[in-house]
């Protein structure tokens, strides 16, 4: 596995229009999220066990999952060191706020619904999003990393 920078410029310069940039259009979806843990074993029996993504790869300091074959969605990693405190206890600093999970329709969204809150995970639910999503809900992982389900 190659890890690269990404460069912004040549990313920006791909732009289809000449207009100046301002945002992400609505709809875009982010293909995968890599996340600062603290204990990647806690973090593969949350990511795998518990939430169902494949193990897909191990890289020295980090764990990659997926919901697929796909490489990877989420890769979860320690290389900034293990001692780090969790999510609530800076949630008034810049930082990631959560990560969303689309799940594929209602019978899903039901259903993963029934099976977190079987693990008592569910920490927040909302009932419509300025989105248009319907529904959604957010669990913690481990590290009180904020993950928002809806479909």
């Amino acid at each position: 596995m190659v890890t690269e920078p990404l460069n912004i410029q040549d990313l920006l310069s791909e732009s289809t229009s000449d207009a100046q940039w301002k945002e992400f259009p609505s709809g875009t979806s982010i293909g995968h999220v890599h996340l600062h843990v603290s204990n990647l074993v806690n973090a593969k029996r949350f990511y795998s066990e518990i939430l169902g993504l494949n193990h897909t790869a191990t890289y020295p300091g980090a764990y990659f999952f997926a919901a697929d074959e796909y490489h990877h969605h989420v890769a979860t990693n320690i290389w900034l060191g293990e001692d780090i405190l969790p999510r609530a206890s800076f949630s008034n600093l810049t930082g990631l706020d959560h990560f969303a999970i689309h799940l594929p329709n209602k019978r899903e969204f039901e259903r993963m619904s029934k099976y977190l809150d079987e693990f008592n995970l569910i920490a927040e639910e909302e009932q419509a999003d300025l989105r248009g999503f319907s529904r959604s809900f957010y669990v913690h992982d481990s590290d009180k990393i904020r993950i928002q389900f809806y479909h």
